[in-house]
């Protein structure tokens, strides 16, 4: 996703880079600036993180004023959410599985494809985690990040109505499963979780989701998963994973 493209990729109340400017507005120079500031966040968050994340030395990488940067993003939370979200969006268009998508195992197989590029890319995903968990986020901001998480739960839930239990909102499960997976990233992004149980633990845990709001042939399909990956410790035997995302999001490889 690009700038020159954003109208259309984000709908109606989808997260703006600067909610009083239209990007109608703004020119080719204007939003060539954005572009630089944009790729050389990216640079940054994976170089250095947010601890390391300066106003002033983005400006000086890309080139830009600092004024500038605050008329095209607003503010650096605002940035940031957009740098990680083009990375995400990135990364998932080239997550492939060979498993139909609309089935549990292919949620399940998704989820683990995207989320195992982040032994790459922990300074990437330590920031994803302390946008989402930060008090002081923005709220379209931190509903982006938690977008990022819902799409394709979103997409399976609906698939899935009859088999919930009668007294579950999907929407309000959809939100538990996105916090679950946030919860259990930054537990690992922090190394409250060994590299050899993050996996383990994110599938683990959407499943216990599962197998409590679901019936039928849905939640003992869920209850066999928990018991394989108890069994097994791994998720080796039950997702699919085809192929993993490029390696661009990494400073080096888009310099």
């Amino acid at each position: 996703m690009t700038f020159d493209n954003m109208a259309t990729t984000f709908g109606p109340g989808d997260l703006a880079p600067h909610p009083d400017k239209p990007l109608l507005y703004f020119s080719p120079q204007i939003l060539a600036r954005r572009r630089r500031l944009l790729k050389e966040a990216r640079h940054m968050i994976a170089e250095d993180g947010l601890d390391g994340f300066s106003i002033r030395k983005l400006c000086q990488r890309a080139g830009v004023a600092q004024r500038t940067l605050y008329n095209a993003f607003q503010s650096k939370d605002r940035l940031i959410a957009f740098a990680i979200r083009e990375a995400y969006e990135e990364f998932s268009a080239y997550a492939r599985t060979s498993t139909e998508s609309l089935t549990l195992t292919g949620l399940l197989s998704r989820t683990i494809a995207i989320n195992r590029r982040n032994f790459r890319v922990r300074n990437y995903t330590k920031a994803v985690c302390a946008l989402y968990f930060s008090p002081n986020a923005p709220r379209d901001v931190w509903e982006t990040l938690q977008d990022m998480a819902l799409i394709g739960t979103r997409r399976w839930l609906a698939g899935h109505g009859h088999e919930l239990q009668p007294w579950v909102d999907p929407e309000h499960l959809a939100q538990a499963m996105s916090n679950a997976l946030y919860a259990t990233i930054n537990d690992w992004a922090l190394g409250r979780l060994d590299d050899d149980e993050y996996l383990p633990r994110l599938a683990e845990n959407l499943l216990l989701l599962v197998a409590g709001s679901t019936k039928g042939a849905l939640a003992s399909e869920a209850c066999a998963h928990l018991e394989t990956i108890r069994r097994t410790g791994s998720v080796d035997s039950i997702v699919t994973p085809l192929s993993d995302p490029p390696r661009r999001i990494v400073a080096q490889d888009d310099a």
